[in-house]
């Protein structure tokens, strides 16, 4: 993954892959929370890097990640969308799967794409087919 995103030089939080079971739970608790489910492409990500910390990005994955560094705590991938799930309308039809400062990182169902959404007002800010393209962009943009 870090070749991939050419982060060679540089010190991401990656989190080992998340196994079958680990996966089942995440669709299960998804569905009791009535979020959408996970999409493809995003659960193949998981199975490689259970979570993605780097330079302010946060990628969730099926528990909290604790890093060591600065004592900080990423949520699980169910945890925080149970929480904008049960706050926000507009969120009902999103997948939470990261953040930063200023923006959130989603799946809409209804769009079938992943969105960047400006964190305050969830004003979309721009929009891709696959998560590979939004990690991609969102690496870029800190590099």
């Amino acid at each position: 993954m870090r070749t991939l995103l050419c982060l060679d030089d540089k010190a991401p939080f990656v989190a080992p892959g998340a196994d079958a079971e680990a996966l089942a739970r995440i669709a299960e608790t998804l569905d009791d929370i009535e979020a959408p489910p996970l999409p493809g492409d995003f659960a193949e990500f998981l199975a490689q890097a259970n979570g993605f910390v780097w330079n302010g990005i946060e990628i969730f994955g099926s528990e909290r990640i604790v890093l060591d560094r600065d004592h900080s705590v990423v949520p699980a991938l169910p945890e925080i969308n149970d929480s904008y799930h049960a706050k926000f309308d507009q969120m009902q039809c999103r997948l939470v799967v990261g953040r930063s400062e200023d923006d959130l990182y989603v799946f809409d169902l209804c769009a079938d794409a992943y969105l960047i959404l400006d964190r305050h007002g969830f004003e979309e800010v721009t929009r891709f087919s696959a998560f590979a393209d939004l990690l991609r962009h969102i690496v870029a943009e800190r590099k």
